[in-house]
């Protein structure tokens, strides 16, 4: 059933107001006017202030341009949502992908609120020393160098910036309102589900704005990570907070910097292979996003994995299936394919035979995976899309995996160009298959699955009382889900709110004859009450007979 409109979403726009005047504004000089009148956004009135300055950009670019324009909010989210590779179009998540997070640090006054809230006691009591000149600047915070007061260790202090979760709360409103109407209003939109996806999006960029959530990632990776050539930057939990984490500050240089040397890239490339394959088959926890901004090459030979704000997490059956998914992408086996992803994803009746030609066609077009850089990653990626044009949705998880493999892909590459991802995955995919079968694992499974199937017989019993207790208390309800309405709804609430219209009209008019025929002089004591009426009545008959001749031409338009 398609959502329908929430009056609680709507109130959020108009609380909004004044950033809403100002995305209005955005979206009309990108040539996106049309869209706003098709879900009735109240921005009609801007259009003729506001030049059109995209005709040479195509739609792709003219969305990418759209979010760079308003602001960090946007541009988050849009690189959230580009990572959906397996919902939305191609050449969408393309542009998307090269929106890069471009923002003017604030001045330190700005910032040193939020850090002496934060800390418990003042700078002094926790610094020995503290630069003031941010060494990075995101939409979300800044990152500050400084040294710790008992052992002058040096750290990095990310502050986020005042106000950012209140901003971006009220673009989130915003931004959910303008998806549930386009839901509502194209139905060729509708596959892609905009409201799920940027529910899920703004998700993810909420918990980015909870730097604990960052902190528990990092410290949890290094606690389970066996390999000393990899880490993640030691967090001081005692001196993190939500707006605040101060952590290891890491030497290094980015793969690919010509100053390290080619023996030690060859074996990082190797190590940072192994690290991220036992992070998704046997851990089930593993970064979102390893691409080469978000690796350091320190110099005592090590690979730093950083910004762990976003992971990924895989269930038992998850990782099974990716290792089935794997092993039948490697084999070119389009049959193994479709049963690897579609085990346990499939809520609708498939066309099978047309599956499994289009998932050939992708291992056809994929096929030399051991040369290609990022060949695997995009090959996942273009099964996922696949599945999604046949109505098979899969688990966020999913797609962040496989963006996280096409990163380390690029990321293998950049530190060895012989780079070989199904070299490195082997190995683990070998101990994720004796982990899958050994009779240990067998015999654990098969306990709690009978185990868990006779709590549910067991509750049969009680579920079938309660049911018959609830028809005979007459509790008992059915709920009919009107498919296909959203029209017609559309329609009668178009129709209701002209007559409500209509009725305001005549009432001012009686009422406004009432007061000018008890007058006994009309313009005695100006302005005229009734006078005024009229006039009132005359500009909302001109506004409804508007608006009745704007939704026919809507209408003709459409025919």
């Amino acid at each position: 059933m398609t959502p329908r409109s929430s009056p609680i979403r709507t109130l959020a726009l108009f609380k909004n107001v004044v950033r809403a005047k100002e995305i209005f504004g955005v979206l009309i000089k990108n040539g996106f006017l049309e869209f706003l009148e098709q879900v009735d956004a109240p921005s009609s009135w801007l259009a003729r202030f506001i030049p059109i300055q995209a005709q040479n950009l195509t739609l792709w670019q003219r969305i990418r341009v759209t979010c760079e324009q308003l602001g960090p909010t946007f541009v988050k989210l849009a690189q959230i949502a580009g990572s959906r590779t397996d919902i939305l179009p191609e050449k969408l998540t393309t542009e998307l992908g090269r929106l890069r997070d471009n923002v003017t640090a604030l001045p330190w006054e700005k910032m040193l609120p939020v850090l002496t809230a934060e800390l418990r006691g003042g700078i002094d009591e926790h610094f020995a020393e503290f630069n003031t000149t941010p060494v990075a600047s995101g939409s979300i915070g800044q990152v500050y160098k400084a040294l710790l007061k008992e052992n002058n260790t040096p750290v990095a202090v990310k502050i986020q910036r005042p106000g950012v979760r209140r901003a971006m709360r009220a673009d989130l409103e915003i931004i959910a309102w303008l998806a549930q109407r386009a839901h509502e209003r194209f139905p060729e939109l509708r596959p892609f589900s905009l409201p799920t996806i940027i529910t899920q999006a703004a998700e993810g960029l909420l918990q980015e704005l909870d730097f604990l959530t960052e902190a528990r990632n990092t410290a949890h990776f290094n606690a389970i990570n066996p390999f000393p050539e990899v880490f993640a930057p030691y967090v001081f939990e005692a001196r993190s907070t939500a707006r605040l984490l101060v952590s290891e500050w890491i030497e290094g240089h980015p793969p690919g910097d010509t100053r390290i040397p080619t023996e030690t890239a060859r074996k990082l490339a190797a190590a940072g292979a192994r690290s991220v394959f036992r992070q998704i088959f046997l851990d089930g926890f593993f970064h979102a996003d390893p691409h080469s901004g978000n690796i350091l090459i320190t110099p005592d030979k090590r690979l730093c994995m950083i910004d762990w704000g976003i992971a990924g997490n895989l269930t038992r059956r998850m990782r099974y299936r990716l290792a089935d998914l794997f092993a039948a992408v490697a084999g070119q086996d389009a049959e193994r394919v479709l049963h690897a992803l579609s085990s346990d994803s499939v809520t609708k009746r498939l066309n099978r035979a047309k599956l499994e030609i289009e998932i050939g066609q992708v291992l056809r077009r994929h096929r030399n995976l051991a040369k290609a850089p990022g060949e695997f990653g995009r090959a996942m990626i273009d099964l996922l899309r696949v599945f999604a044009r046949h109505g098979i949705s899969f688990a966020q998880d999913y797609t962040l995996l496989a963006k996280a493999v096409l990163a380390i892909e690029e990321s293998g590459r950049r530190l060895d160009p012989d780079f070989d991802l199904q070299i490195h995955a082997r190995n683990f995919l070998q101990k994720l298959r004796v982990e899958r079968w050994s009779p240990r694992t067998l015999a654990k499974l098969g306990y709690w699955e009978i185990a868990s199937n006779l709590a549910q017989i067991r509750e049969i019993p009680s579920t079938f009382s309660r049911f018959l207790q609830k028809l005979e208390n007459g509790d008992a309800s059915l709920n009919v889900a009107h498919i296909g309405m959203d029209q017609f709804r559309r329609t009668v609430e178009i129709a209701v709110n002209r007559l409500v219209f209509a009725v305001i009209v005549a009432a001012l008019l009686v009422g406004s004859s009432l007061l000018v025929r008890g007058q006994q002089n009309l313009w005695e004591f100006p302005p005229s009450l009734g006078m005024t009426g009229y006039a009132c009545a005359f500009c909302f008959t001109l506004y409804l007979l508007w608006d009745i001749l704007r939704h026919g031409r809507h209408k003709n338009d459409d025919e």
